[in-house]
């Protein structure tokens, strides 16, 4: 065996070879200088490693790994009725503009409706629903203030809030309803911008 026997000096120094091969590596270490100095040179280090106290203080592996875990960040469980209710929450801008949609839908059909009766293509018994046809009445009235006592002035009033006020019930209802949902969409981004922020700040 010409080629030295390195790869095996380990194994013949831990008396695991058997049969065939370690009469192989016997016979090589018999004529080869190099592979013998080698397998002293084992030999040293593994009684230098049996001297050496044994190290102290070193923690254990599982207790290691078990501190490494805690360490890193974890995101919380969320329940299902969380993930529900984030869900909810990014989809507040589609419902507020299906919301707005519908109102708008439901104006433009009412005022188509209305418009219709006005023109008398309707029952003349549906007219008391249109307060648009009010509208001109309590402008007359408004403009004779000027000899009217207090109670014409109280009737007036009263006529106006019946009649929905100047813009009729229909405007004045379809203004409220797109404050209501700008206010409420403004609300969303603002919690939208401070959750944002939160999480940057986590991140950093």
């Amino acid at each position: 065996m010409t080629e030295h026997v390195t790869a095996w000096l380990g194994a013949y120094h831990d008396g695991e070879l058997r049969g065939r091969r370690l009469r192989q590596v016997e016979d090589h270490l018999a004529h080869c200088a190099t592979c013998r100095a080698e397998l002293e040179r084992l030999r040293a280090l593994a009684v230098l490693l049996g001297e050496s106290p044994v190290a102290e203080g070193l923690m254990p592996r599982e207790r290691f790994v078990a501190q490494v875990v805690l360490r890193l960040p974890r995101r919380p469980v969320r329940t299902a009725w969380q993930g529900a209710l984030e869900f909810g929450w990014r989809l507040t801008p589609v419902g507020l503009l299906g919301a707005w949609a519908f109102i708008q839908a439901v104006f433009l059909v009412s005022g188509v409706v209305m418009g219709a009766l006005q023109l008398g293509l309707g029952s003349d018994v549906t007219t008391w629903l249109l307060p648009a046809s009010r509208q001109g009445s309590w402008l007359a009235e408004v403009f004779g203030l000027s000899g009217a006592s207090l109670s014409d002035i109280g009737q007036i009033a009263l006529q106006l809030l019946d009649s929905g006020g100047p813009l009729g019930w229909g405007v004045t209802l379809n203004l409220v309803s797109l404050v209501v949902i700008g206010l409420l969409y403004c609300s969303w981004l603002a919690s939208w911008w401070a959750r944002r922020q939160h999480r940057g700040e986590g991140a950093t």
